[in-house]
């Protein structure tokens, strides 16, 4: 692979909604909150507009939802992290590939 196009880690994803398999919808953008280790959300514009709440500590609000204890997400977004089982396949996959994940904990 081309230096050019190597694999460069990223402190966002996209957060999608597959109700609809076929036509996913942006929910919005999550961000690696390096103060705390965890992961935060802001809803997409569209979202907030047709969309619902993900959880209830997750109104639909144009702001950014943070963490608000080290190492975890915000609202139901943390029931959806690895368990330490599937943090230690991510890790194993990394070393193996080279390839780095979006993981935290």
């Amino acid at each position: 692979m081309r230096e050019s196009q190597a694999y460069q880690p990223q402190n966002q994803m996209t957060l999608w909604w597959l109700g609809r398999p076929a036509s996913p919808v942006k929910i919005g953008q999550l961000s690696f909150v390096p103060s705390m280790r965890g992961v935060g959300l802001r809803y997409d514009a569209h979202w907030l507009t047709h969309g619902f709440a993900i959880s209830e500590d997750l109104p639909l609000r144009d702001i950014d939802f943070l963490p608000t204890e080290k190492d975890t997400a915000v609202g139901a977004l943390d029931d959806a992290r690895p368990d330490r089982w599937g943090e230690r396949v991510i890790r194993q996959l990394d070393r193996s590939h080279g390839v780095s994940l979006f993981c935290w904990r």
